[in-house]
């Protein structure tokens, strides 16, 4: 009887001992799964931030670019100037529209930085961070080009690759935007 018992007992370890297993096993993957979950997770919010950023730095730039009489971007690509109309005391727009040289805005990319500035009026900003100096396939670009289409008839092309979030939860993003200069005047 003895032997019988010392059996059972053997027998009911080895189960708790391959159920406990087993059970570390299916924890095992269920923790793997959630931590993939929660990577994409943060990746989903990195590019949602970027998105939103970008979106916003791009409203701005449209806004002062729609206004402006003269555009003009440096060699590199990496600054563009923009004269909005000169004012009178009132606000009016004087006429003959004319640009105003005394208070350009002026958007300038660092890439060293990451950073989009707007500078107007003397007084700088940070519209965007994480600005990266290659596009997600890993080419260089330039963010502003100015074309002219015909006398008055400008374009500024903005392009802006931003990067957000570390190591592997980080999302690169494309934004580009063309803006027609509709009070332009030749330079």
């Amino acid at each position: 009887m003895k032997t019988r018992r010392s059996r059972a007992r053997g027998s009911m370890m080895l189960e708790l001992v391959i159920a406990s297993g087993l059970s570390v096993i299916v924890i095992g993957l269920l923790v793997a799964t959630e931590l993939g979950a929660l990577r994409e997770y943060q990746r989903a919010l990195a590019r949602n931030a970027a998105s939103r950023g970008a979106y916003n730095a791009l409203r701005e730039i449209r806004n002062a670019a729609q206004q402006a009489v003269q555009a003009s971007v440096n060699g590199s690509g990496t600054q563009v100037s923009l004269l909005p109309p000169l004012r009178d005391a009132n606000g009016a727009i004087r006429l003959p529209v004319q640009p105003d040289a005394a208070n350009p805005i002026t958007l300038t990319v660092d890439f060293g930085a990451g950073t989009l500035v707007l500078t107007a009026g003397g007084t700088s900003r940070v519209i965007l961070t994480g600005v990266s100096s290659r596009t997600p396939q890993g080419a260089p670009y330039n963010p502003f080009t100015l074309t002219q289409y015909a006398p008055g008839v400008q374009a500024l092309h903005v392009r802006l690759s931003v990067r957000r979030g570390s190591g592997n939860t980080a999302s690169t993003a494309w934004f580009e935007e063309t803006i027609l200069l509709r009070n332009a005047s030749s330079q």
